[in-house]
């Protein structure tokens, strides 16, 4: 019951937010749009730049909560977790640079679930298109379901579904394009104040991957791939459990188990399954007027580069996670000798 408040709760904000009226300024607004912003670059079309003001509004949501994060959540926490004796940890955890990030991985631990709430909403609402090869169809009852038992191999790659995943769109996938652009728009400037040039590229990179999104294009797979962030809220935790010193905590430990089998399965399984259907619908609708391969060049080769990246971080987490199983065993036999 608790969790069906807070699902309504956040579909009504985001409804809220994006039902705001575009601004006006005296015309000075879409006369502003049209100058400098409409067809400046390729995705930058009309239909981005009807909902614009959408993906802005968006943004400032998220500064607001990063404010909130900032002045009133992460002092809550700091009392709450840190030891009045720990001086060294009350120290660092007092710097204005750990205070930004802490808000950051507030903001960012809050948006995923909220950003996942919609992805499972889309996938829900057409799971026809979604899960094709899991359908069990009974024809002689008329009724067709979908069973993660009945796995067919055949159905993966279903050639009759092209169009829509290519050219189709819903609402709620455009909902979750402009709240990525909307997230990734505030990361790449919150980035550049108070991180590393490494995060405010990654934000810049997400930033044009959904805006080239919400420009119409490949509208069916917004909230595929933003199935990623289900390993946000563990590795969110984790960083939380890591600076407050709470690593070795019981909690922490299973956290850190199930970020990497979440990672493993939503990064690598789905992500690598997902690109691949994605260059399949390519490589059958290429020749179409209405293919984009500018921007099905920048989709592929980013989503290539990050399964890639996905991999390599995986691997040192298992690097990392073998060194400390090896340690622990080593320090329970000098202990036991």
């Amino acid at each position: 019951h608790i969790l069906y408040i807070i699902t309504e709760m956040f579909i009504s904000i985001v409804d809220k937010i994006l039902a705001l009226p575009k601004p006006d300024f005296n015309g000075k607004y879409d006369e502003f749009v049209n100058k400098y912003i409409l067809n400046k670059v390729s995705f930058l079309n009309t239909t981005y730049v009807a909902q614009l003001h959408q993906v802005v509004y968006v943004a400032l949501g998220y500064h607001l909560l990063f404010l909130i994060s900032y002045y009133l959540i992460k002092p809550l926490l700091s009392k709450l977790l840190i030891s009045k004796n720990n001086t060294e940890l009350i120290k660092k955890d007092s710097k204005n640079r750990t205070r930004n990030q802490v808000a950051m991985h507030i903001v960012s631990f809050l948006q995923a679930l909220c950003i996942l709430e919609f992805c499972f909403l889309a996938i829900y609402e057409d799971a026809d298109y979604y899960f094709t090869f899991f359908k069990v169809v009974n024809e002689a009852k008329g009724i067709e379901s979908i069973s993660l038992m009945n796995f067919d191999m055949s159905k993966l790659f279903d050639l009759s579904k092209i169009e829509k995943r290519m050219f189709g769109f819903t609402e709620t996938n455009n909902k979750i394009t402009i709240l990525a652009c909307g997230y990734f728009l505030w990361d790449m400037m919150i980035s550049a104040y108070c991180s590393t040039p490494a995060f405010m590229v990654h934000g810049v990179v997400s930033f044009t991957v959904y805006s080239i999104g919400l420009s119409g294009f490949i509208n069916y797979y917004a909230c595929v791939f933003l199935i990623f962030e289900l390993s946000n809220p563990f590795l969110n935790i984790r960083w939380f459990a890591n600076h407050y010193g709470k690593s070795n905590n019981i909690l922490a430990r299973i956290n850190e188990g199930v970020f990497m089998l979440v990672f493993f399965l939503c990064r690598i399984v789905w992500g690598f399954t997902q690109i691949t259907i994605l260059l399949v619908d390519f490589s059958q609708t290429y020749t179409r007027k209405d293919f984009q391969l500018g921007h099905a060049v920048i989709l592929g080769l980013g989503n290539i580069v990050l399964d890639i990246l996905n991999t390599y971080w995986f691997l040192i987490m298992v690097k990392i996670a073998k060194k400390k199983m090896l340690g622990a065993k080593a320090s329970s036999k000098t202990k036991a000798d």
